[in-house]
């Protein structure tokens, strides 16, 4: 019996009919029945029992909107598999994740059913529960997610110029972002002192593809802590702009 797909697609960016057409012949040429749900139409949050496997088509903020939904469902619903066809801006899940951006290669992936379990974070905010996958954080990125918010990108022609974009916001933000004092407890110990940034992560890269934690696994049930002091402002100030000229891919060294 074959299974079926369930593709959810952001089709912000590109010739939607070309993309549906394309991932819906792909996946029935694999030997699967495919049914395409663009995730900018409402209906696509009602999930059919008939779907075996969701191929989430988008960048890291469908990923997020689509765990979001599927958070909600409970130990009665019918267990699904989750694959990912990266086609977003930063794409930092599925680099942690090692996602081809192909999609027969993925459909080749995901033929040998190499299943692992994501882990998902929890946020108590005391009057309000919220769930990360990528990172939850304060301090510099937070500051520049709002920043980016404020810059109208529609005349950018790439998602590297937008990267770019966001990458240049972040070393101007970085020059004066004012450290604040912080007191943290991770495994039992606490930990005073002045940051620019305290991350806690799930994957390798968050933003504009800042490496914080290269040996992130989303699969290993650990997170990994990043805290950016107040005297390490030059060397990430130096990392970003290695980012921006694309000199390097690594990190910026242990923070």
């Amino acid at each position: 019996m074959k299974e079926t797909i369930l593709i959810l697609h952001n089709p912000k960016a590109g010739d939607k009919d070309h993309q549906k057409n394309e991932l819906v012949n792909a996946i029935k040429e694999a030997g699967y029945n495919a049914i395409y749900s663009s995730i900018r139409q409402k209906k696509w949050q009602k999930i059919d029992k008939a779907i075996d496997i969701i191929l989430i088509v988008g960048g890291d903020g469908t990923v997020r909107k689509v765990a979001s939904v599927l958070l909600k469902r409970t130990w009665l619903d019918k267990k699904l598999l989750l694959s990912l066809l990266p086609m977003g801006t930063a794409n930092n899940v599925a680099l942690t994740l090692g996602s081809p951006d192909n999609i027969k290669k993925l459909l080749n992936r995901l033929a040998k059913k190499n299943i692992k379990k994501v882990d998902v974070g929890a946020v108590d905010l005391g009057v309000e529960q919220n769930f990360f996958l990528e990172s939850f954080g304060v301090g510099l990125l937070p500051k520049l997610m709002r920043e980016m918010e404020k810059i109208k990108t529609d005349n950018l022609e790439s998602k590297e110029d937008e990267i770019s974009l966001a990458l240049h916001t972040l070393l101007t933000i970085s020059l004066s972002y004012e450290a604040r004092q912080a007191h943290i407890t991770i495994d039992g110990k606490k930990i005073t002192g002045k940051y620019l940034l305290i991350e806690v992560l799930n994957i390798c890269s968050i933003g504009p593809n800042l490496k914080l934690a290269p040996e992130a696994d989303m699969t290993d049930g650990l997170f990994e802590v990043v805290l950016l002091e107040e005297g390490q402002r030059d060397v990430f100030i130096e990392y970003v702009k290695n980012v921006a000229l694309g000199k390097t891919k690594k990190g910026p060294g242990k923070l």
